[in-house]
């Protein structure tokens, strides 16, 4: 039989007592989890907004044409996987920021369809998040391209 002094028979208590709460938090973190109706109503709503955004707003179908094309042109360049996936990710960006740009003009418009100086500011920096976007897209799509034309005239294509 072994025997453990205080201090050792303290440390394993504490050990003990700091994996106990470690499991209490992964209990409280599983308990957390959403049901499966959860899941599927947040599905739905999530596909409501997409059919509203889709359906209401031009720009975010144009931008969807842009996405598309960009895709297409992605995947025919010779850059590698890493560099074509920044080139949708960056466009597909864009499509973020217009769905954010939607989202915050309906909220402005369902307080107040009068003019107001701040809702134009809204407004205003909200459609600014689409341009920031398509310049960053556009800053991607540039670096990405004069390296591809490095490569290609280094090597005498």
């Amino acid at each position: 039989m072994t025997v453990i002094n205080r201090d050792e028979l303290r440390e394993k208590i504490a050990e003990l007592a700091n994996k106990a709460n470690e499991l209490k938090a992964e209990i409280k973190t599983l308990s957390e989890l959403k049901s499966p109706q959860e899941l599927k109503d947040a599905a739905e709503y999530s596909a409501r907004g997409f059919r509203a955004v889709l359906f209401g707003e031009k720009a975010f179908r144009t931008d969807i044409v842009v996405f598309v094309a960009s895709v297409v042109v992605a995947l025919l360049i010779p850059v590698s996987w890493c560099e074509r996936a920044l080139m949708v990710y960056s466009v597909f960006m864009a499509l973020i920021a217009e769905i954010a740009n939607t989202a915050i003009e309906t909220v402005v418009d369902r307080i107040s369809l009068e003019r107001n100086e701040l809702s134009g500011k809204a407004k205003d920096i909200a459609s600014s998040l689409v341009v920031a976007a398509f310049v960053g897209a556009g800053i991607c799509w540039t670096a990405i391209l004069i390296g591809l034309a490095v490569r290609l005239l280094g090597n005498g294509c």
